[in-house]
C-alpha cells in the first residue's frame, strides 16, 4: 500500500471513531444516576430476567451480538474476570443478545463454552430501552436501581474501572 494510500485510510477510519464518539450521548439513552427501566429479558436458559428482581443487587448488564468484534474480544473477560471471580449473592451478571435468534446464540455460547447467564433480546426491545446503537454496552446498575457506570465497545483499562465500580457497590 502507497503511504498516500495508508493516510487516506487511515483518515477514513480515525474520521468514523470520531463520528461515533461524537454520537456517543445522543446514542446512550440511559445514563449514570437514571434509573434502571422495567423489563423481561428472556433466559437462553433458566429463569427469565427481570429488571424487578435486580431490587437490592449489584447487577451488570451487557448488551452484545455474535458478528460483534468487539464483544467476541470482551467475553472471555466477563467470564474469567467477572463471572468466574465476582462470587457474591447481591451481584446478578446478565449478558443481553441484541437482535439475534436463539440458534445462533445458542451455537455461539456453546462454541466458546460461556457459562455466564445469556438473555435473548431478539427484537431489541431491551436494548431500546438503554441505547439507540454501538455494542458492546455496559450498565451497571446498584442496589439502589441506579445506573452507576456505563461503557460503549471494549478497552481494558474500562472493563478494570467497571470492576472497581462492582465491587465498591457490593461493598455498600
Amino acid at each position: 500500500m502507497s503511504r498516500k494510500l495508508f493516510v487516506v485510510v487511515l483518515s477514513f477510519l480515525i474520521a468514523g471513531f470520531s463520528i461515533a464518539q461524537d454520537d456517543s450521548k445522543e446514542t446512550t439513552l440511559l445514563n449514570v444516576g437514571d434509573k434502571l427501566p422495567e423489563f423481561t429479558a428472556k433466559a437462553l436458559n433458566g429463569p427469565d430476567l427481570s429488571s424487578v428482581n435486580l431490587k437490592g443487587k449489584v447487577a451488570l448488564i451487557n448488551f452484545w451480538a455474535t458478528w460483534c468484534g468487539p464483544c467476541k474480544i470482551e467475553m472471555p473477560f466477563i467470564q474469567k474476570d467477572i463471572y468466574e471471580k465476582i462470587r457474591d449473592k447481591n451481584f446478578v451478571m446478565a449478558a443481553i443478545s441484541r437482535g439475534e435468534e436463539t440458534d445462533l446464540v445458542k451455537r455461539f455460547i456453546e462454541l466458546n463454552k460461556y457459562t455466564f447467564p445469556i438473555y435473548l433480546d431478539k427484537e431489541t426491545t431491551v436494548y431500546k430501552l438503554f441505547a439507540s446503537k454501538y455494542i458492546p454496552r455496559n450498565f451497571v446498575i446498584g442496589k439502589d436501581g441506579i445506573v452507576k457506570w456505563s461503557s460503549i465497545g471494549f478497552r481494558q483499562e474500562e472493563f478494570e474501572e467497571m470492576i472497581k465500580v462492582i465491587k465498591k457497590e457490593l461493598a455498600n
